[in-house]
């Protein structure tokens, strides 16, 4: 009975929080979101996701863990509430992650009726 309190208790403060780290706890609804390739020196030490109004913001940290430069490529897909895309594919965007550097990236969705996300990240082989 105890266990059954104490969870739904936990519960309840995480859909209080309207902000989710991967650094603190993992969140696997949050690592759904995540679909990575490449080398496995850059990894995703933080994502979160917010929603005020009617705006969804993310914040991504992206961490080079190797001494030497990464090239990332990165991009968003948006879908709306019912998980149909409401967006075309965007553009991969390029970063250059120099030896043991964290980069934060910032986005929004280009359109209001966008409630979900997806971030595709791919990191090139070559060493820069």
């Amino acid at each position: 009975m105890k266990s059954r309190i104490i969870l739904a208790t936990t519960a309840a403060l995480i859909l209080m929080v309207p902000t989710v780290s991967l650094a603190a706890t993992i969140d696997y609804s949050l690592v759904s979101k995540i679909e990575q390739s490449g080398s496995d020196a850059v990894k995703i030490t933080d994502l979160r996701a917010t929603k005020t109004d009617r705006l969804t913001r993310v914040q991504v940290e992206v961490t080079n863990f190797a001494s030497a430069n990464a090239q990332i490529y990165y991009r968003f897909q948006w879908f709306d509430k019912d998980g149909f895309i409401v967006w075309d594919e965007e553009p991969w965007k390029p970063m250059i992650l120099y030896g043991n550097q964290k980069q934060i990236i910032n986005t929004a969705p280009p359109i209001l009726t966008a409630t979900d996300f997806r971030l595709k990240l791919h990191t090139s082989n070559r060493v820069y």
